[in-house]
């Protein structure tokens, strides 16, 4: 295998990981999943980022060296006279890292409160000299979204596809932790990542203890993600075994990710969590989106 290619492989991965699109770094499909026009629109019980939250992962390679970072925050406001959510993920290459490839991306996604419909999703990134800034914005009259994708030193490009029950990768971890399930089940989402969509599986295999970078060991679900291509072009074939552990209490907060790339695996550890319900941060959200 080539060392462009290798390259290519350990960069999908880790920006994909890093960006906390668990979805996106899991096995490719094998047999065949449901259709998507059959998967279920799914209602959210549980709230367990009601009051906001920040939560910090370290990536390692390995387990043994640290090569990025990435920041959560969960923000409740008031857009419009509605209440949302807006969540905004910034990752980072390590110093060590960044010598190879340097990476400073930013997700953002925001989604109503109550049926955790997303409305505003954007993507930048800042990967070595590769700049793309990707903006998706629900349009409320056609119910469609308009995908507008802009890399340096090539045209704009647009894309259009159909909203009904299709998800950001940040809405459909969310709506995720939300949903009422147990070992055994199987949860199905439409999830588009800017200009492709995919059909993600997520099977709840079983419980077990996991031990936190803090050394702390909590009762986890460990969740095998699979995904496939719904359009006829997607990342799908690129990406390989993912697992994914949340905690199996009522915070229902991704505690851990492993993701095997060409050369070793990386994981993802959750090594700061905070629910935030501080007055400068009810004042930051009530600036609208823009």
């Amino acid at each position: 295998m080539s060392t462009h290619r290798s390259k290519m492989n350990f960069s999908v991965a880790l920006a994909l990981v890093m960006i906390c699109i668990c979805a996106f770094a899991a096995r490719t499909a094998g047999q065949p999943m449901i259709k998507p026009e059959a998967v279920p629109a799914y209602q959210p019980k549980h709230f367990p980022f009601e009051g906001g939250e920040k939560a910090v992962y370290q990536a390692t390679w390995n387990g043994m060296i640290a090569v990025a970072t990435a920041e959560i925050y969960t923000v409740p406001t008031v857009v419009d006279g509605k209440k949302v959510y807006q969540v905004r993920v910034e990752a980072k290459t390590s110093r060590m890292l960044d010598f190879i490839w340097r990476m400073r991306d930013t997700i953002s996604s925001t989604f109503d409160a109550k049926a955790l419909f997303p409305s505003r999703f954007t993507f930048s990134q800042r990967e070595n000299s590769r700049v793309i800034d990707t903006e998706a914005r629900l349009d409320q009259t056609t119910k469609k979204w308009a995908v507008n994708r802009q890399q340096v030193g090539k045209q704009p490009k647009i894309y259009q596809f159909d909203a009904q029950n299709t998800l950001d990768p940040i809405t459909a971890v969310y709506l995720a932790r939300s949903t009422d399930f147990k070992v055994g089940d199987r949860l199905y989402f439409k999830v588009f990542g800017g200009r492709y969509q995919y059909l993600l599986e997520l099977f709840v295999e079983k419980k077990e203890p996991v031990e936190l970078a803090s050394g702390k060991t909590v009762e986890a679900y460990r969740i095998i993600p699979r995904i496939q291509n719904i359009t006829k072009r997607g990342y799908a074939g690129r990406l390989n075994d993912a697992t994914i552990w949340i905690s199996a209490d009522a915070r229902r907060m991704p505690v851990k990710l492993s993701s095997k790339i060409v050369f070793g695996t990386v994981y993802l550890d959750l090594v700061q969590d905070e629910k935030s319900r501080t007055e400068e941060t009810a004042s930051e959200t009530r600036r609208p989106a823009s």
